[in-house]
């Protein structure tokens, strides 16, 4: 039994990591879409988060990560900061293979946090 659940705790971090990893993939995607000096740039603005690094390009954001990577792109970019985050979810979605109808007046981290779930979900049918 402790062997069963020290695998299925494996599992469930892996597919976390997975997430993180595709999430980072995602927005760095989106912020290339806008620019390729942003996204290496707009790094910046998340320092003081708790993914590890690899250069100027994070190869992994958590769910704290994401509300650092919201607020910094809103100082940036205001209003605008909407139709990136509106690009980063669409690119998470497709590399995930989910869909979610993302509402006018969204908040960018709990979008996140709705397309994990539906992701997680998508892995417990297959």
């Amino acid at each position: 039994m402790n062997a069963e659940l020290k695998q299925i705790h494996t599992e469930a971090k892996h597919k976390t990591e997975e997430f993180e990893e595709t999430l980072a993939e995602a927005v760095y995607e989106g912020l290339s879409w806008v620019s390729n000096i942003v996204a290496p740039t707009l790094d910046l603005c998340i320092q003081g988060s708790t993914t590890v690094e690899i250069g100027l390009r994070r190869t992994r954001l958590n769910m704290d990560d994401c509300e650092y990577f919201e607020k910094g792109l809103e100082k940036v970019f205001g209003f605008g900061a909407k139709l990136i985050e509106h690009k980063i979810l669409g690119i998470l979605q497709s590399k995930l293979g989910v869909t979610r109808e993302i509402e006018q007046s969204f908040k960018f981290s709990d979008e996140v946090k709705m397309t994990k779930k539906l992701y997680e979900s998508k892995l417990r049918q297959s």
